[in-house]
């Protein structure tokens, strides 16, 4: 019986809202609009010198801009001079490798000029599209495991066409035994005449210098200078280790959004303000970050004395405001009793709270929750049972002593006939068998696992039946990862077996098949056995719970599956249909049971043409929570 059912009739009484009595405490704690007052005072003053600190960080910026575009130009400019060089363009324009070769050693020299009078640069390659290339140490290899063809700034200078690109921090690991971490400024070399591409010039430069020029500005004391490029990866930042492990996070999103401009962080970042200039060279975006906190030197004493006459006029309000307060905590301090009681595990519990206000039918709703509770436990408790014996029927049907001692005998006929890689075969399939029927007591496991339980299975039965059975198995590699229900299919395989094919007077084959569906996947066993009337197929569907029609079936016209097993004959109430037993049922019961109603099994099947199953079932990636 509900909550609301147990309440005693009686006359509604006027709603009183809560707020009218809210408001009048408000009326009485007037005096705090002189607190709203000095904390607008403060606000102005803290504005005032934010602007003034803006203009500052923004003139900071631009000098870090200024200083970062000047230095990747100067770069530039000796990509340019490489670029133009004779021994690059002979080393590259070689017709032999002789050629290319001599060439080769010209275009090191030049290359260890650059890098010994410039100790910003870490590397300098020129990579030859004939195969090859030359940096400024004759000691350098290519890693094997990094084709420097499949990096980003070798792609982008291809897309440039003879422009610079300059790439955002990364580490470098073309060269085996080294891994810089680096700003790459890359160029396709072009033939100016043929308009030919002849490969690719690489320039290296050391991060440390990037850091060099932004951590050379101080932002108050804990301001800083970051960089991003256009796509909002981190060219720099003073902590880029915190950043890359999630203990830190900027506002990304806002700052690729601006070209120029000023503003302040959101949620957590809301003590941040975000000055913001972007380069004309490379579109990377120069942020300069301060803290309000730090605005106002004297923020501190200036707050303690707001504090002070703030707390003087509170006091005064609070002593007025007290009995009010103390009228409206009472009823929640009783309705907070009785959910305590609801936690200890006492859903007989009521709560009688005779306030008219939000507060009274607050109570109201508290006893219907506290039924509805009581109600849904018992419902919960009575799903669990029917859940538990239904895994009791699985265990009991993973190991069928019809299956273990026909196996067993064949084994022991094929020993004394000398068949020895016979015996081998199926006594190997049989632990195989039985140890996935196991799967360490999880009922949950992925479909490669139940293919390969079933492969076993259909093995041992190949063995048996030799040249009157044959199989394939047709399921797509993508969904074999997916999570499904323990032994479901080998049930299906056996009736397929000992109800389309044993007793028909031709070989037979049955075909395992498998694949991703727009609502989840879905599995299948066909058998080209004697199939079932259409009294009998109707039957059988309607004694399983159908899952929702599918469109599938028109577009593709399947016929479809098996039923229960001849090993499970005895368990077997219904007879008179094949797969009406608890076989079926359990597989069909089992998959609802953990997917839900929208899922389970679906047959199809002819005379004399054969019978197919479906099992449709969801795309689940990650282990199934239990």
């Amino acid at each position: 019986m509900s909550g609301r059912e147990q309440e005693p009739l009686r006359a509604k009484p006027r709603f009183q809202s809560i707020q009218v009595t809210i408001a009048l405490a408000f009326t009485l704690l007037l005096v705090t609009v002189i607190v709203g007052a000095i904390l607008i005072a403060f606000r102005e003053t803290e504005e005032t010198v934010r602007i003034a600190s803006r203009r500052y960080t923004q003139q900071l910026v631009h000098q870090i801009t200024n200083n970062i575009e000047f230095y990747i130009d100067y770069m530039d400019s000796i990509s340019t001079f490489v670029e133009a060089n004779s021994s690059v363009r002979n080393y590259l324009e070689g017709a032999s490798q002789t050629e290319r070769e001599e060439a080769a050693e010209a275009v090191r020299s030049v290359l260890t000029v650059m890098t010994t009078t410039r100790n910003d640069i870490s590397l300098i390659g020129v990579f030859s599209y004939q195969g090859g290339f030359v940096t400024q140490d004759r000691d350098n290899s290519l890693n094997p495991f990094a084709d420097p063809s499949k990096q980003s700034w070798y792609t982008a200078a291809q897309n440039a066409r003879g422009f610079s690109v300059v790439s955002s921090s990364h580490v470098q690991n073309i060269i085996r035994g080294q891994y810089r971490w680096v700003i790459s400024l890359s160029r396709e070399i072009i033939d100016e005449e043929t308009g030919r591409s002849l490969g690719i010039l690489l320039v290296d430069l050391n991060f440390r210098i990037i850091d060099r020029i932004c951590s050379s500005i101080q932002l108050g004391e804990r301001g800083y200078i970051f960089v991003v490029d256009r796509r909002g990866d981190i060219v720099y930042h003073p902590q880029q280790q915190l950043l890359y492990g999630g203990l830190k996070t900027e506002n990304i999103h806002r700052i690729t959004a601006e070209t120029t401009g000023y503003f302040s962080g959101d949620d957590e970042d809301r003590d941040k303000f975000y000055s913001v200039e972007t380069m004309r060279s490379t579109g990377w975006k120069v942020v300069g970050v301060n803290y309000r906190s730090e605005f106002v030197e004297n923020r501190n004493a200036i707050q303690r004395s707001y504090t002070f006459w703030g707390l003087f006029f509170l006091i005064a309000s609070m002593a007025i405001s007290l009995f009010i307060s103390q009228r409206i905590s009472k009823p929640i301090k009783e309705l907070r009793r009785s959910m305590q009681a609801v936690e200890q595990g006492n859903f007989d519990i009521l709560v009688d709270i005779h306030s008219s206000n939000e507060i009274g039918e607050l109570g109201k709703d508290f006893n219907i929750m506290v039924g509805e509770i009581k109600e849904l436990l018992r419902r919960v408790t009575l799903e669990q049972e029917q859940k538990r014996k239904s895994e009791l029927k699985a265990l009991q049907m993973q190991i069928n002593p019809h299956f273990l001692y026909n196996t067993l005998d064949s084994v022991i006929w094929m020993a004394e006939g000398g068949k020895q890689k016979e015996v081998i075969a199926m006594s190997s399939a049989l632990a195989r068998l039985f140890r996935l029927s196991i799967s360490k007591g999880k009922e949950i496991i992925d479909v490669a696992s139940e293919i390969e339980h079933v492969k076993n299975y259909l093995t041992i039965q190949k063995i048996r039946y030799k040249d009157r059975l044959d199989y394939r198995i047709e399921v797509e590699e993508e969904i074999r990862s997916f999570q499904i229900v323990k032994i479901i299919l080998q049930p299906l395989v056996e009736n397929a077996i000992y109800h389309g094919i044993k007793n028909n007077s031709v070989a037979g084959t049955v075909v395992i098949s498998g694949r991703r569906t727009p609502t989840g996947m879905e599995l299948a066993v066909r058998d080209d056995g004697i199939g079932m009337n259409p009294a009998s197929l109707e039957k059988l569907r309607r004694r399983l719970l159908s899952p929702r029609d599918r469109n599938w079936r028109k577009e593709y016209g399947a016929p479809t599956a098996a039923v229960p097993s001849e090993d499970m004959q005895e368990a077997e109430t219904e007879g008179d249909v094949p797969g009406s037993g608890v076989g079926v049922r359990n597989v069909d019961e089992r998959i609802k049971l953990y997917f839900g109603p929208d899922y389970g099994l679906e047959f199809e099947s002819r005379e004399d043409e054969g019978t197919t199953v479906f099992i449709h079932l969801p795309a689940i990636k990650k282990d199934f929570d239990l």
